[in-house]
């Protein structure tokens, strides 16, 4: 009995450290890894071009590179050994937590160390490619071929018709043809938006300079028509099919169908597919209005496809295999043939990128037979990530992803069971979650924004209820719409009466400019609404402990408080207030 009492209070502890939500041991290697990726960018992005740039700041690089490398060779050879003779003396928690603690400073250093080659050795090729060369002079017209990588989309350029990002394959300058592997973006006129496909092989003539602005750090103008060199690949070609007839399908909607059904299902508003551009499919104004509405009611999210369709179709997948019996290795290969189907439909974005990622790596613990740990998978998605693609560190797309899933994973659970003393379950859950993921999410967004919704919660209440039904229906329109047109447009219109929500709610909490509020620009901005956060939940925390000491003093004898919920308070408020009302004598 006495072993149980001195052993039960360690496991607990044991317990609530690995569980999935407070699994935080790969947190400090996914920070690392963001922070030694941005600070190499910043370095290789000082002023110079080509190996000059290394040249003159490669000794930062170096001396960064040999602290990391002496840190985790001085862990791994003096104190994780010292630690180690100390635990035949002293077996205790004290011990064990500083040989965890050496643990991981020596994977952070690793992982930090690693990041910063791959950030220097992918700057050094960007640095070197004969594009950034070309770009220096933004007056040269040079061919450039390329692979287009996502959809034609409808561009604020004047005179041009649409931009489409895409990887050079090849430049020639002064007659001469070099290979290349830079991201570019690509703005072209009519009737050449047309023929662009994603996957797709094209040349152009034009004009390759430095971009204004974007995440895209390299424009090319083109000057003339596009040449398809090669057509997509079999399947990219029937994905362009489904695509082009589902856009088709929705330009039978009414406007608010035509802009946010697209968005909802594939993450591009109607407006802004070239589809409907040639052909006038929309109002501009209405649809630039609604989005702008959107936003300020912050519910602009919904147009930007993240998690929540993976969620969606693993789900739907997940049920289908309990249904036939599946083990766990057959609904992992089910699963790792449906999410890169879906990526492929799906408008490629940075927060599809991170969805992709984190759903592939939770097949693993699928397969070995536990549960999913998110912020586990959300830490191992941005150390894989940003080694993959350094450039995922300074995309706010990829930030705002992160930042809300961590927000879901951390705090969702604890605000739910808070939130659901006042309002019932089937509001708390949703309530809880919009809230976590814009207050995570929020200092990342005043990066882009220098605005703070007012009514995003009750706005996010309002179409959290349709949202899962839209994208249902929405993909479900898009998978027959190349083979069964009726069925589709009846989907797309169901879909639409759904995102009709969307709009009504749009209007409501956005239609004004004073539904939202200025806040400061920058860091110093996400700083100043980071401590107001943080002192607005102190607060709460100081107020219900306040509330639970007072509930400990006054009892009715047997240890149960006497004060009761909230929520029970306002139900017994009203029927007593009703009851007084019909006993009342009402004159004539």
């Amino acid at each position: 009995m006495g072993m149980r009492t001195m052993t039960a209070p360690v496991c607990d502890r044991e317990h609530r450290g690995i569980a999935g939500s407070r699994d935080l041991r790969m947190l400090p290697v996914a920070v690392g890894v963001w922070s030694a990726t941005l600070l190499t960018r910043w370095i290789c992005s000082q002023p110079g071009s080509g190996h000059d740039v290394f040249w003159q700041h490669g000794r930062m690089l170096q001396m960064a590179c040999l602290a990391a490398a002496s840190a985790a060779i001085f862990i791994a050879l003096v104190l994780i050994p010292f630690i180690m003779k100390g635990t035949g003396k002293h077996h205790g928690l004290a011990v064990a937590h500083a040989h965890r603690t050496l643990c991981t400073l020596l994977t952070v250093c690793f992982a930090m160390l690693a990041a910063t080659l791959a950030t220097a050795a992918r700057n050094l090729t960007e640095h070197a490619d004969p594009v950034n060369v070309s770009a220096s002079s933004s007056t040269e017209r040079v061919n450039l071929t390329f692979t287009a990588r996502s959809l034609p989309l409808a561009t604020s350029m004047r005179g041009y018709d649409c931009q489409v990002d895409g990887n050079a394959r090849s430049v020639v300058r002064h007659d001469v043809r070099r290979p290349s592997s830079r991201g570019v973006r690509v703005f072209a006129r009519q009737p050449a938006c047309g023929r662009i496909a994603q996957q797709g092989y094209y040349a152009i003539v034009g004009t390759i300079q430095e971009a204004a602005y974007g995440e895209m750090p390299i424009w090319v103008l083109a000057d003339g028509g596009t040449m398809t060199v090669k057509d997509p690949p079999a399947p990219w070609r029937a994905i362009h099919r489904m695509r082009m007839a589902f856009l088709q399908t929705t330009r039978g909607l009414d406007d608010q169908g035509v802009v946010l059904v697209p968005g909802v299902t594939l993450g591009v508003l109607g407006h802004d597919a070239m589809v409907h551009c040639a052909d006038g499919g929309v109002d501009d104004e209405y649809a630039e209005l609604l989005q702008e509405q959107c936003r300020r009611a912050g519910i602009m999210h919904l147009m930007a496809v993240s998690g929540g369709h993976y969620a969606l179709v693993g789900t739907l997948v997940m049920a289908l295999g309990a249904r036939l019996h599946w083990n766990r290795f057959v609904k992992a290969g089910a699963l790792a043939m449906v999410y890169p189907m879906l990526t492929m439909v799906l408008a490629p974005s940075r927060s599809v990128t991170r969805a992709m990622l984190m759903s592939m790596l939770s097949l693993g613990f699928l397969v070995l037979g536990r549960r999913r740990q998110n912020v586990h998978l959300l830490c191992l998605t941005v150390v894989f990530g940003l080694l993959l693609d350094p450039s995922l560190a300074s995309s706010y797309g990829f930030a705002l992803s992160c930042a809300a899933v961590f927000g879901l994973s951390t705090a969702c659970t604890r605000m739910t069971a808070w939130v659901s003393h006042l309002l019932p379950d089937r509001l708390a859950k949703p309530l809880a979650a919009s809230c976590c993921a814009q207050l995570f999410a929020g200092p990342v967004q005043i990066l882009t924004d220098n605005k703070v919704s007012i009514w995003s919660l009750p706005a996010n209440l309002l179409v959290a209820p349709f949202v899962n039904a839209a994208t249902i229906l929405g993909l479900c329109s898009l998978f027959v719409a190349w083979m069964a047109p009726g069925v589709s447009r009846f989907l797309a219109w169901a879909c639409s009466q759904c995102t009709t929500v969307i709009e009504y709610a749009a209007r409501l909490f956005g239609s004004e400019e004073s539904s939202t509020l200025a806040w400061m620009e920058g860091i110093p901005g996400a700083a100043v609404l980071i401590v107001t956060e943080l002192t607005a939940w102190a607060l709460i925390v100081c107020i219900g402990d306040l509330l639970r000491a007072y509930d400990g003093t006054v009892t009715n004898g047997d240890g149960r408080p006497l004060r009761m919920p909230v929520r029970e308070r306002l139900t017994q408020w009203f029927e007593h207030t009703f009851e007084m009302m019909g006993r009342l004598t009402w004159r004539r």
